[in-house]
């Protein structure tokens, strides 16, 4: 059985990482890479309170992982075609183009 309080040490700086990614990336591709991330410790944390409750948390995280498997998938084609129509996948250069 694994240690909550060692499983949160753990997840919290990944999700802190993550967070900050997301916050201040420009890339979009980056952005969801960080995305990633902090998911990835919300996945850790749900499959260690499950452990420790004596529950299995397989079934939760299997789910999740499917969903953020889907969430890369549709970021990624959103990241394909705005490379393709406007050459750019910085966030910061489509917010001047909607602006002009």
């Amino acid at each position: 059985m694994i240690d909550v309080n060692l499983a949160i040490l753990a997840t919290i700086p990944l999700f802190i990482i993550g967070f900050y990614g997301v916050l201040a990336r420009r890339h979009f591709i980056r952005i969801i890479i960080s995305f990633e991330i902090a998911l990835t410790a919300v996945i850790l944390a749900i499959g260690a309170f499950a452990s420790s409750k004596g529950m299995t948390g397989e079934a939760i995280g299997v789910i999740i992982i499917a969903i953020v498997a889907m969430e890369v998938a549709l970021g990624l084609a959103i990241a394909i075609q705005l490379d393709r129509l406007f050459q750019t996948v910085d966030l910061y250069e489509l917010r001047k183009l909607k602006e002009e």
